[in-house]
């Protein structure tokens, strides 16, 4: 995160330090002339936070409580956040390595291990 997006975030979290912070493949129009500004998914204390800094600020914020049924949608590579329907943004493109993760702050993904007898 730059320091414009770290700022954001501490005016939306305090001094809580997030559980996880990832940058998705997502950008997003924030006033840039050129370019896009990329879009970022943190979880703290049970919150889904969104964010995206530019000349215009982007952030919004989802209990994870209703976030029950969300998913990563492999034939697009988007995860996707159900339901979404106050979101302006609820598709975010990212890794699978990274939505797994995504999954498991949820609590959505509970992964067990299978001993062997």
């Amino acid at each position: 995160m730059n320091q414009k997006e770290r700022q954001l975030l501490r005016e939306e979290i305090g001094d809580a330090k997030p559980d996880l912070c990832l940058r998705s493949k997502a950008r997003i129009d924030t006033g840039r002339w050129w370019r896009r500004s990329p879009l970022w998914l943190c979880v703290i204390s049970g919150q889904l936070i969104m964010l995206s800094v530019g000349r215009r600020r982007y952030s919004a914020r989802l209990p994870i409580s209703s976030c029950g049924e969300s998913h990563y949608n492999h034939a697009t590579g988007e995860f996707v956040i159900v339901p979404g329907e106050g979101l302006k943004f609820r598709q975010f493109p990212l890794s699978p390595r990274e939505a797994l993760e995504l999954l498991r702050h949820l609590k959505i993904l509970e992964v067990t291990t299978l001993s062997e007898s």
